[in-house]
């Protein structure tokens, strides 16, 4: 990057609009590719999260260079803005294409050709941008498969081990959000420590966005099996998870877990309240409840019929 500096800081200094035309296209164009292409192969020929023997988890060795991989990415694009930043002067970023700083309007007087220049060094930042972008965003989505479901699944295995919802055990409390606890942040506290903040964010979101859905399916599969006591610790524990897997990201992650959360707060219901909201649907229901539903009519019945012995018409 900087080599990229220097290269763009001498072509603007001669302020020849054919010079610029002539080597900005080229820095572009080695940015896109070149290095690029060389992140992109590393990924997908050396770093790539593939376990050695079928069913096992990756190489921790070959997870972390991947990881690094998509920091370097990232850094890249933070790198590309700055000099792209430094190239127009600080007031320029704020502007349209269409004006240029007084700085950039000295250096090149005729014409258009400080719109020109302009323009061309932007291309320069939004095309890497875009093209990094959809790289960091398939890698996300490579840890996702490749690391954070693998990892997770014995996690919520765990965490729900022995657990019957048919009772309140006072004994037992706190047993599904301390095994949760344990087992989510020992995998994804090391991830954190590694990646940069918004590396971290985007794979959060996708895990995060996976654990809700699999927790709903988990209550849906409870059918049944559930009693009033056991709909008061189940609600408590999904209230413990999704705590503990948000916490630490954006607070928009929990509207993740708005289905799973509409499910326990309907099992815990008292047969008038539920009755009054049965009649109701659309905009009424959300003025009367003061909540953004998730679930349709027939949803809203399954949930209530999760818990055995209770009124659902």
């Amino acid at each position: 990057m900087y080599i990229v500096n220097q290269v763009l800081q001498r072509t603007l200094s001669t302020s020849q609009r054919t010079v610029v035309a002539g080597v900005l296209p080229s820095v572009s164009r080695v940015l896109g590719s070149d290095f690029f292409g060389m992140i992109q192969r590393k990924m997908r020929d050396e770093s790539y999260p593939k376990p050695v023997i079928q069913g096992a988890l990756p190489p921790e060795s070959t997870i972390i260079t991947f990881l690094i991989l998509i920091n370097d990415l990232d850094v890249s694009i933070d790198y590309v803005r700055r000099i792209v930043k430094t190239c127009l002067g600080d007031s320029a970023s704020a502007e349209t294409i269409t004006q240029s700083s007084s700085a950039m309007i000295d250096a090149f007087p005729f014409g258009h050709e400080a719109v020109f220049v302009e323009r061309t060094i932007k291309h320069i930042e939004s095309n890497f941008e875009t093209k990094t972008s959809e790289l960091i965003a398939e890698a996300i989505e490579v840890m996702l498969k490749q690391v954070m479901r693998p990892r997770l699944r014995p996690v919520l295995v765990e965490t729900f081990r022995d657990v019957e919802n048919v009772d309140e055990d006072a004994d037992s409390d706190d047993l599904v959000a301390k095994r949760f606890e344990r087992g989510w942040y020992a995998f994804t506290l090391p991830i954190k420590r590694i990646l940069t903040p918004g590396n971290y964010d985007k794979l959060l979101s996708v895990t995060v966005g996976h654990l809700a859905r699999t927790l709903e399916k988990r209550l849906w599969s409870c059918h049944g099996r559930v009693n009033e006591l056991g709909a008061i610790r189940l609600e408590r524990d999904v209230a413990s998870i999704v705590a503990m897997a948000v916490k630490g990201g954006r607070y928009e992650l929990r509207d993740l877990f708005a289905r799973s959360v509409q499910m326990t707060l309907i099992m815990n219901m008292e047969d008038d309240e539920w009755e009054d909201i049965a009649k109701l649907s659309g905009p009424q229901l959300e003025r009367e409840t003061g909540i953004v539903w998730k679930l349709d009519v027939e949803e809203r019945k399954r949930a209530r019929a999760v818990v055995k012995d209770v009124v659902i018409h």
